[in-house]
């Protein structure tokens, strides 16, 4: 199990146990199987973006704090996410950086970026992390998550 998926169940299992709710109840409030939170629990899967940034929504939370990458909890509203492909657009031009720099530096490749550009797909978990550590900025702010 990678750090990032530790302290993703770690903190997922710390909020749920001061919500007193059971795996059961969790998935039907968030709207998914139990056996998926389940997979969680154990370390065997990690939560899509669409579906990190709902658990934080739902404990009113930063992605960042269920991720571990911010020790800090504090209930927080935040406003919808903007489609990826209009965040990533704007994270290049507030960074100063194109995407064939990013594609080395990151590192990346043209068909992902195209992909994430085209909204054909988001990025993976672990894909929003190393964008958040190449920008030197939040998951959150990556995500365009804003209170």
């Amino acid at each position: 199990m990678t750090e990032l998926c530790a302290n993703f169940v770690e903190n997922l299992k710390e909020l749920m146990f001061e919500q007193g709710l059971s795996v059961k109840e969790f998935a039907e409030r968030i709207g998914i199987y139990e056996s998926t939170v389940y997979n969680y629990m154990r370390g065997s899967r990690q939560p899509t973006l669409k579906l990190l940034v709902k658990i934080a929504d739902y404990f009113s939370c930063s992605a960042d704090y269920l991720l571990g990458r911010v020790s800090e909890y504090g209930k927080v509203s935040y406003r919808q996410c903007p489609p990826f492909s209009q965040r990533l657009a704007f994270l290049l031009k507030y960074f100063g950086v194109n995407k064939y720099q990013m594609c080395k530096e990151v590192p990346v490749t043209h068909s992902v970026i195209y992909a994430w550009q085209s909204g054909q797909s988001l990025p993976t978990l672990d894909y929003a992390v190393k964008l958040a550590d190449y920008f030197h900025c939040s998951v959150d702010f990556v995500l365009g998550r804003e209170p």
